[in-house]
């Protein structure tokens, strides 16, 4: 049985155990967020045994990386259990699962992945070690940077100037609308409230007339139905925003570096860095779109839409990761990686399948060829 039957075998087999799991109790789980966490869950196995057959030892861990990251929908499935069983006996736990899991843990190994990749392309010749000391020192010092408040206290989130504002204006609304039967104005519950004045986010006073008024007209949707959610969790996906932004930024360092020095680099690993960047690149812009949604029905719609989104370029890197591990399996593909990491001046670089294509609708092959079999010592 070849390594692509296996990988498939045993991917099947987990889909399998994941579904009989959802017999138990769980919280209510979309059959495309199903459908994306088994896509996770079958580039996790790819990376395993992508690491077990790289030939070089600097390559296997950064695909041990990417095998940590995609691991972690098996968190996310187990979570989806947990939390309807522990939910009864610790009303948190499905924030702490949000704070730890999904908003944590996520975001700490995708950023992890790419820095040490693109740590990897700069600094080849460092020790491997310090290649990791390099990439925990930035990918932990943003995360803890963005992050800290969040992974100290999951219940913070109940502590924002948001949240503390809306509590406010939420009771004066629950007054007015118990005493008049009719829901107020924004004008009604601005004279009738005091609302503090906030500076990195604590209170520094109370606000003017036409400061309140402004903030209570910022916040009156929120009031309605499940609104108030989007507050609550609008910290945890600026989060999202802003560690996406730093991958997208070590990405670009990675193709700028390619650019301007070209280094020997394994096959693939271009195309698998530019799918994660079109990854992240989705990712910051529906965070940022459910941050700045008003309305739970708009935020659930966004919410599914990025889900296809996703999983549209999930299902490209299994392409791209079966080529990798196709090639890295193959006699011509393990002589090539091992030349490319100890002579790598010895050996022409190798052109897969994309860039054939590449050549063939966007280059006049005619020059290409003829360029690549020009004599240089000839004169001219």
């Amino acid at each position: 049985m070849n390594l692509s039957r296996k990988i498939l075998v045993l991917w099947l087999t987990s889909v399998v155990v994941m579904a009989a799991s959802l017999l138990l109790p769980h919280d209510m789980i979309s059959a495309t967020s199903f459908f994306t966490n088994s896509i996770l869950l079958l580039l996790f196995f790819f990376c395993v045994y992508i690491a077990r057959h790289e030939p070089t030892k600097s390559n296997r861990f950064i695909f041990l990386n990417f095998g940590l990251f995609f691991g972690v929908s098996i968190l996310f499935h187990m979570a989806g259990i947990a939390g309807r069983c522990l939910s009864s006996a610790h009303p948190f736990v499905t924030l702490y699962i949000h704070g730890y899991v999904h908003f944590g843990l996520y975001l700490l190994l995708l950023t992890i992945s790419i820095v040490f990749l693109t740590i990897d392309v700069l600094f080849r010749d460092f020790r491997l070690l310090h290649k990791y000391l390099i990439t925990v020192a930035i990918a932990g010092g943003l995360f803890g940077y963005y992050c800290h408040s969040v992974v100290l206290d999951p219940k913070s989130v109940y502590g924002t100037p948001d949240i503390q504002d809306w509590k406010v204006l939420d009771r004066a609304y629950a007054d007015a609308v118990g005493k008049n039967g009719e829901a107020p104005k924004a004008q009604v519950l601005a004279a009738r409230i005091k609302l503090n004045a906030w500076k990195e986010n604590k209170p520094v006073g109370l606000l003017n007339d036409a400061a309140k008024l402004e903030r209570v007209e910022e916040l009156y949707p929120y009031l309605f139905g499940s609104n108030y959610k989007i507050l609550l969790y609008r910290p945890l996906y600026m989060n999202t925003v802003h560690m996406c932004i730093v991958a997208i930024g070590f990405i670009l360092l990675f193709f700028g570096y390619q650019y301007a020095k070209d280094p020997p680099q394994g096959a693939y690993i271009d195309k698998i860095m530019f799918l994660f960047l079109i990854f992240c690149s989705s990712e910051m812009l529906h965070a940022w779109s459910f941050a700045k949604s008003v309305e739970w029905e708009t935020f659930s719609q966004i919410f599914q839409a990025g889900e296809y989104i996703s999983l549209g370029v999930l299902l490209s890197m299994v392409v791209a990761f079966h080529a990798r591990l196709r090639f890295i399996t193959s006699p011509k593909g393990e002589f090539y990686e091992q030349e490319i990491a100890t002579n790598a001046a010895a050996v022409t670089r190798w052109r897969d399948a994309l860039d054939d294509l590449f050549l063939a609708y966007f280059f006049n092959r005619k020059a290409i060829i003829g360029r690549m079999f020009v004599d240089p010592s000839r004169e001219h």
